[in-house]
């Protein structure tokens, strides 16, 4: 039995990998410039406020008033955590587009992000049950409905 070689060229047995990384470091590269543009329009305004200020004008101006009112009262109990949270988003960020990267850096950053999110939310969540517990039910469904629709409209890239 005579084995029969392939008649491939060279260049076409190196063609197809060597487009797959360019396409790869084009997708990576694009990307990239995505996430930096989306991350400096939100370093504009912490994401606590911006997230707040959605609330305030998805809601009716009764329910935006007694929203804002309960989380301003509880404020002191969550702002320090709010704060550590951002400085942590912050960091990672930093560490994630730092030349030259270190992903052991960029672990580390991302697990003190995680830790600083979980401890944001248990001092959060108590005030926020008890903001949305004074919104009317038409107030809550249309925070729902916003989100959805915020969620829906960003879509697959």
């Amino acid at each position: 039995m005579t084995e029969q070689r392939s008649q491939t060229p060279n260049w076409r047995r190196i063609a197809l990998p060597a487009s797959l990384v360019l396409n790869l470091f084009f997708a990576a590269l694009i990307g990239g410039h995505v996430w930096r543009d989306k991350m400096s329009e939100s370093d504009a305004q912490p994401p606590l406020a911006a997230a707040l200020a959605k609330v305030q004008a998805t809601l009716s101006t009764p329910d935006a008033a007694a929203f804002t009112a309960v989380l301003h009262r509880d404020a002191p109990g969550f702002l320090t955590a709010a704060q550590q949270f951002d400085d942590a988003r912050a960091q990672l960020a930093h560490q994630i587009t730092a030349e030259p990267y270190n992903p052991e850096a960029v672990r580390q950053a991302l697990a003190v992000w995680q830790v600083s999110w979980n401890h944001f939310m248990n001092d959060f969540s108590g005030p926020l049950v008890d903001a949305l517990a004074q919104i009317s039910p038409q107030g809550r469904s249309s925070l729902i409905a916003a989100r959805r629709k915020a969620t829906f409209s960003l879509g697959p890239p």
